[in-house]
């Protein structure tokens, strides 16, 4: 049954890399039926590769918080690009502990003590990808490789173990896509859905706008009415600070109405870019991100609501309001 599950989630990985890559020009119009997952796309990347592999057990080394990680791979090293700067590179802190899932935890609830952009360390713009390679060495059983038609630029994409108690689903494989050896955009999963109490508190609704402030723009998906579900996305786009955070939701249809309350849970995927290094539109971001690849339509446009209304209403922990949208606007 691990096997087979591994094999759906290597799958989903190298579908999701095929849009996610610098430059892929997917439509952006393109539909995700109702009550398929955030990544559940049925092309194949036939070009990925592993670049490295170890067995999901306990972590078999605990270097120093302060320390470069040494890669525990045993698979024979795939050739990467070598970053253009001479600077050292900066150390990735090692989560504290032994026991992998436990450390993917740490890292999920600290973000490894750093602020989007930044995930779990390593910061779009700044990281080489060796530096993070060796950190995830720690996790990943696999590491998948695939080329892009960029010069110089790769996509990397380590499947890492979750654990069951707090995830729906045991493992996780974000997106690293990598220009001349540096990191450059990250793709990541967060909530899976059904997150228990307590856990992923930072990526609130309330509390992520409390954090990074009022988006410059928040954008609003769903359906006139439901299949096996009904699904209401919103999407708060912050191209300056190189943020794109998506909140999913079961909406729920009321006459001509349709009900979604994205507070109702933690952030489902997060786009990470450094942008300084590329200026990213809405459409930019939804053409090469699956994610975020489905029928967007503004706040203003979808409820009648402007962002600082938004803003100003969902920061409060303690708001009820929902958003509500006309059945007509949606397929």
């Amino acid at each position: 049954m691990k096997n087979c599950k591994r094999l759906s989630v290597i799958k989903i990985v190298m579908a999701n890399l095929l849009l996610i890559l610098a430059g892929c020009t997917a439509s952006s119009t393109a539909l995700t039926p109702p009550g398929e997952g955030l990544s559940d796309i049925s092309t194949i990347v036939t070009s990925l590769t592993p670049l490295s592999t170890r067995p999901l057990t306990s972590a078999t080394q605990t270097p120093s918080p302060t320390t470069i990680l040494t890669s525990t791979s045993a698979a024979t090293p795939v050739p990467t690009d070598q970053p253009t700067t001479t600077e050292t590179p900066i150390a990735i802190s090692t989560p504290p502990g032994t026991s992998l899932t436990r450390q993917v935890l740490w890292l999920y609830e600290t973000n490894n003590g750093c602020q989007l952009p930044c995930w779990w360390g390593i910061t779009p713009g700044q990281t080489t990808w060796n530096t993070a390679e060796r950190f995830f060495n720690l996790f990943a059983s696999t590491i998948l490789s695939a080329s892009t038609s960029s010069p110089n630029s790769m996509s990397y994409s380590p499947i890492i173990p979750l654990p069951s108690e707090v995830f729906r689903e045991d493992t996780v494989s974000p997106i690293y896509s990598v220009r001349d050896g540096i990191v450059g955009q990250i793709g990541t999963r967060v909530s899976m859905g059904d997150t228990p109490p307590g856990y992923l508190t930072q990526y609130m609704l309330s509390t992520f706008l409390t954090t990074y402030g009022q988006p410059s723009e928040v954008w609003v998906s769903t359906y006139s009415a439901p299949y096996s579900d009904l699904p209401f996305r919103v999407a708060l786009f912050y191209p300056a600070q190189g943020i794109a955070a998506l909140y999913s939701d079961n909406g729920v249809r009321q006459g001509e109405l349709v009900h979604g309350c994205p507070q109702q849970g933690p952030v489902g995927f997060l786009s990470l870019w450094d942008p300084s290094m590329q200026e990213l539109t809405f459409d930019v971001l939804k053409s090469r991100t699956s994610a975020f690849n489905v029928e967007f339509l503004s706040l203003e446009e979808s409820t009648g609501m402007d962002v600082t209304t938004f803003y100003e209403t969902f920061k409060n922990a303690d708001n009820t309001t929902c958003l509500q949208t006309p059945t007509d606007l949606w397929p």
